[in-house]
């Protein structure tokens, strides 16, 4: 979609499809429905965060729901994001 260079960037974001380079998020609240992912190249986050909606809301409370150790699915979790364990 667009490409937003050498900006900062406060308030509501809307991140789908989007592409941003060389940014500053400050004080902002991104937000992600579930579409194209978005490019973040060399950008900084001060006192962001991120809003799951929509399509992208269903998959993280499903995610969740999947990540107690009581639910025996931990692992499932781990194996589609391996990155986590590590952590």
């Amino acid at each position: 979609m667009a490409e937003t260079s050498n900006q900062t960037l406060k308030g509501l974001i809307r991140l789908d499809g989007n592409t941003f380079r060389d940014c500053e998020f400050v004080d902002a609240r991104m937000i992600y429905e579930g579409g194209t992912p978005p490019n973040f190249i060399n950008c900084r986050f001060t006192n962001s965060n991120f809003t799951f909606q929509e399509a992208a809301g269903n998959t993280v409370n499903f995610l969740r729901a999947m990540a107690p150790r009581a639910s025996n699915m931990r692992e499932v979790v781990f194996g589609l994001m391996p990155e986590l364990k590590d952590n």
